[in-house]
């Protein structure tokens, strides 16, 4: 017991002596720092990451997490250039709200008898194209752009900041705008994130751009050959018509490229045809294409390369391809050419037409139009049926993202500026699918707003008019069609929740005398004998017809003339077509529009 006792003791002595330490560091701590003044403070405004400069007494001589906090408008500052007994250098955070700036030393404080104000930092939105090339011209696009140009900057004060091999390297913009910086990319650039310093004011971190080079082939990694030809390290030669040499790449990233070749000839009358695919069998096998034969040029020497390019191909990063090289000649018995190089490049225009049979889905028994948005901010086949700034679209976390702001509808109202969608070369005169997933956001979403419409069944023509649409009203998800300009017959399919993703299925057939129909499926775990909505034999779609089920896209109907457009059919809309007096938000992931319905159709769009 007496043991016990001795224990107890020495604890408590222990504890009294922590306490009185404590104590201690607190009475030291009141007397090392007392209350604080300010006297001053300049600049009084700034962007995030500038430096404003505190003077006055009683800061102390050395900082720490606990001892000296600065917040501009209730936002921690979390970056100190310096700190002494009379003056303290701190940039502006991220996020810092104009006001009185608070100034903590030990447990005093004190405020600015006026008022700092924050100025909204500029914000990178996007980069275009990408990926690009070095070499090449890159658009910049942002918000809060115009703070700069108020203060005098030109382009010639606006640098870009490239990754490079070592360490980065900067280019000068060629031009400036309160949303845009044009640049050139470096010929030493390396792909990597990118950075804009708008003059001394604000140095912006944007997003990552892949850059690609050219891509040479190496001759002798052919992997098949046919007719009278002969490979070598850099040379293909002794070539004569109808031979033709394939290779096998993986594409470097997912955009539009050009296939080129540097070849010469004495022979007039030579060709070559530069084709891609992804399926050696059909490539080897198909009918050459007339737009992608070009004159081999007569330069009077076997050596005296031309050049000539091919596409553009839409190709998909880290994707299998095979590149044919096919030698033809009007003279079979004749020689052809030599080819010294051939190579793949980026495209310099990214929003062309591609060639290649299947980037459209043209090469299967059915025509589709589809992204899954997993290879970078590309959205093709789809694009931009309109997004005036500060509506966008864009690729968001692998999904398409549209935002729609009221205010700049409120001071400008043009139909432009009611939402954002996107388009594609989508037509149908009888059936087609829609397939899609639909996301949104808790508090970017308004569940409480009526006539949303996020999808549209677009009728062309010189009727030019939905048939259709998809909307969402007070979180309802509704499927609307009709027959002319009257109202709609609107069915409902279900209600829908924020930060959710619904898998949303459309069939659709125009027809006239009770022969069109329309149904609809919503949720995960969907069968194609269920759906959610089943309109029944109706009426659907208007204007001219060929027949009761079909129609008229001849474009010699004599009532459309004048018109935009000849024909019509029924086109695709999907994103936000929208009025509401509030900003809106939504996502869509795995985008499908399918023209007609084959068979297994729904199966083929369903999300």
């Amino acid at each position: 017991m007496k043991t016990y006792h001795h224990i107890i003791i020495c604890t408590l002595l222990t504890l009294m002596g922590f306490a009185g330490a404590s104590c201690t560091d607190e009475e030291e701590n009141v007397q090392k720092y007392p209350a604080p003044t300010i006297t001053d403070f300049s600049p009084t405004e700034g962007l995030p990451s500038s430096v404003v400069t505190i003077t006055g007494t009683e800061f102390g001589n050395e900082r720490t997490e606990r001892i000296g906090r600065v917040y501009f408008g209730g936002v921690e500052a979390t970056e100190y250039v310096s700190w002494s007994d009379n003056e303290i250098q701190v940039r502006v955070p991220d996020g810092g709200v104009s006001g009185p700036i608070t100034l903590w030393v030990w447990k005093n404080h004190v405020e600015t008898a006026a008022g700092f104000t924050c100025v909204p930092g500029a914000e990178i939105t996007g980069i275009t194209p990408s990926p690009a090339f070095p070499g090449g011209t890159i658009v910049i696009t942002g918000r809060n752009f115009q703070y700069f140009l108020d203060k005098g900057l030109t382009a010639a004060d606006v640098t870009v900041e490239f990754a490079a091999e070592e360490g980065v390297v900067t280019a000068v913009a060629k031009e400036f705008t309160s949303t845009t910086v044009t640049v050139d990319v470096p010929l030493d650039a390396k792909g990597g994130a990118v950075s804009v310093s708008f003059g001394d004011y604000q140095k912006v971190k944007g997003p990552e751009l892949p850059l690609v080079g050219d891509m040479t082939f190496v001759f002798t990694d052919y992997v098949e050959c046919n007719g009278t030809v002969s490979i070598a390290d850099g040379n293909i030669d002794s070539t004569k018509d109808g031979a033709y040499v394939i290779f096998k790449f993986t594409s470097p990233a997912t955009g539009l490229f050009d296939a080129y070749t540097m070849a010469a000839t004495t022979k007039d009358g030579s060709y070559l045809n530069v084709n891609i695919g992804d399926n050696l069998n059909t490539l080897k096998t198909q009918a050459l294409d007339d737009r992608l034969t070009k004159d081999l040029v007569n330069g009077g020497s076997w050596t005296n390369d031309s050049k000539a390019t091919y596409g553009p191909f839409y190709l998909e990063a880290d994707k299998e391809y095979y590149l044919k090289l096919t030698f033809l000649q009007d003279n079979s018995g004749t020689w052809v050419g030599n080819v010294h190089e051939l190579g793949l490049t980026l495209s310099s225009d990214q929003n062309q037409t591609p060639v290649n049979p299947g980037a459209d889905g043209s090469d299967a028994d059915y025509v589709i139009y589809q992204n899954n948005f997993n290879t970078g901010e590309n959205y093709y086949p789809f694009t931009d049926a309109w997004a005036w700034e500060p509506n966008y679209i864009k690729v968001v976390d692998r999904c398409l993202e549209f935002y729609y702001n009221y205010q700049a509808l409120l001071e400008d109202d043009r139909r432009m500026r009611r939402g954002c969608e996107v388009t594609c070369d989508f037509k149908t005169t009888t059936e087609g699918w829609y397939g899609f997933r639909v996301y949104l956001p808790e508090g970017k979403f308004p569940m409480d707003e009526s006539g949303i419409i996020i999808a549209q069944i677009f009728n062309q023509g010189c009727k030019n008019s939905w048939a259709g649409h998809v909307s969402i009203d007070n979180g309802e998800l509704k499927l609307s069609h009709r027959r002319a300009l009257i109202d709609p017959t609107v069915g409902s399919l279900g209600k829908l929740e924020t930060d959710k993703w619904y898998p949303i299925v459309v069939y659709f057939k125009a027809g006239r005398n009770n022969k069109g129909h329309l149904k609809a499926w919503v949720g995960e775990g969907m069968t194609e004998s269920e759906p959610t909505y089943d309109s029944g034999n109706c009426d659907f779609g208007f204007a001219h017809w060929v027949d009761d089920e079909t129609l008229d896209d001849t474009g010699t109907n004599p009532e459309c003339a004048g018109y935009n457009g000849t024909y019509d059919a029924l086109g695709c809309k999907f994103g936000l077509y929208v009025t509401n007096k509030t900003d809106i938000t939504i996502r869509f992931d795995d985008i499908k529009a399918l023209v007609g319905n084959p068979a297994g159709a729904f199966d083929i769009v369903k999300p």
